[in-house]
């Protein structure tokens, strides 16, 4: 399978650094603070609603904007992550050296605004290993799954879905991506080699990409 792809396609958060990183914690703190209040939710309510959110249509926001009416997504971004990157992530020079020795073009597709992005990729020493920041904006605030968006990388890449690789930590957003025919690496923590119920190919790190690769 590695002969076929051409490309590598990765999620930003909780994919290039660990989740112990305390960061998406905070993050999703702060959604819940800005549901609660937007919709004058006690803080128990606004989670399970932001929960429902996420699982139905793949972010908070795109929620909030199809059920309801809300219009101010820059305003809820902003708020939303943290631009003190440093309290929660840690340099790591074996990352750098992982994504140096993968010499194939790469991208990042997140689901956060492309602002947040660069802090992070900055901050880790990593940001010239991409080319490209697709953000939440390239879809009209509707990110992953949803296929417009995944098509609309593709055609901005100039590649065809089977030949790229895409590697995220959320499992629904890489079966999305399989069902329109790209290949997928699931990044989560543990001893397991795929997912249990979709088969989805696992890695417990970024770092561990390069002998993914070597392998397939």
């Amino acid at each position: 399978m590695s002969g076929d792809i051409t490309y590598l396609l990765f999620d930003l958060d909780e994919t290039l650094y660990p989740p112990s990183s305390g960061m998406v914690e905070e993050i999703s703190r702060r959604m819940t603070t800005y549901v609660s209040r937007y919709l004058n939710l006690d803080a128990t309510a606004a989670a399970r609603l932001r929960r429902q959110l996420s699982q139905k249509h793949g972010t908070t926001l795109t929620g909030l904007m199809k059920e309801h009416d809300f219009k101010d997504p820059e305003s809820y971004l902003e708020f939303a992550h943290p631009t003190n990157v440093h309290r929660y992530l840690q340099k790591d020079p074996e990352l750098i050296a992982a994504l140096r020795s993968v010499t194939l073009p790469k991208a990042i597709l997140t689901n956060a605004p492309v602002e947040h992005a660069r802090r992070i990729l900055e901050y880790l020493e990593i940001d010239g290993f991409f080319e490209r920041i697709f953000d939440i904006r390239i879809n009209d605030f509707r990110g992953k799954p949803e296929r417009a968006v995944y098509l609309h990388v593709l055609t901005e890449l100039k590649r065809k879905a089977s030949e790229v690789l895409f590697i995220d930590n959320r499992l629904d957003y890489l079966i999305a991506f399989r069902e329109i025919g790209g290949k997928v690496l699931w990044v989560a923590e543990g001893d397991a080699e795929t997912s249990p119920d979709h088969e989805v190919p696992r890695i417990a790190s970024i770092k561990e990409l390069p002998a993914f690769l070597e392998n397939i």
